[in-house]
């Protein structure tokens, strides 16, 4: 069970922290049950009530500073994830949002900012989409490293950038 004032990433809705536990007024008499009442950090002012039976599967503890660093410092060897052309993409992209795994989601930002690198040196556009996408991902990442860095989200996003900047536009 968690603790009041702990933080945890609860899925695709990111860094959030007990601010309570309770049984809230809007259950039916008699299905009354414990939820925790979550606060998130990544939608300012965003309340959440999550079942605290049940929860422990949707709900992780935030990865350690020396492993946000390790993320930040080691891009290069982060896999990228392989995305599927097209509309195919969008599964794939809101299956590893869902998840939100720290080093997959590394992955997604590091593939959708090369596919936009890419693009923009083509010449072309960055699909409307993939770029609502990457700002999810990345607000997602980024607050959970900067948290875990106790550090801005501004800085962890410049760090970021520019470790991909250094690395080829190509993948292997």
């Amino acid at each position: 069970m968690l603790n009041i004032g702990e933080c945890v990433i609860y899925g695709s809705h990111g860094l959030c922290k007990v601010r309570e536990i309770l049984v809230p007024s809007f259950l039916e008499r008699g299905k009354e049950k414990q939820y925790y009442m979550m606060i998130s950090a990544v939608d300012a002012g965003s309340v959440l009530y999550v079942p605290v039976e049940g929860a422990e599967d949707k709900i992780r503890e935030v990865i350690s500073a020396d492993y946000a660093e390790g993320l930040i410092d080691d891009i290069e060897g982060t896999p990228e994830i392989e995305l599927p052309e097209g509309k195919k993409a969008e599964p794939a992209i809101l299956d590893i949002i869902k998840r939100n795994v720290a080093e997959e989601m590394m992955g997604l930002v590091k593939a959708l900012r090369r596919i936009k690198a890419t693009r923009e040196a083509e010449g072309k556009k960055f699909a409307m989409l993939n770029e609502k996408y990457l700002n999810m991902a990345e607000k997602l990442l980024y607050t959970e490293l900067a948290f875990s860095l106790e550090t801005e989200k501004d800085v962890v996003k410049r760090r970021v950038l520019e470790e991909l900047s250094d690395l080829p536009l190509e993948t292997a």
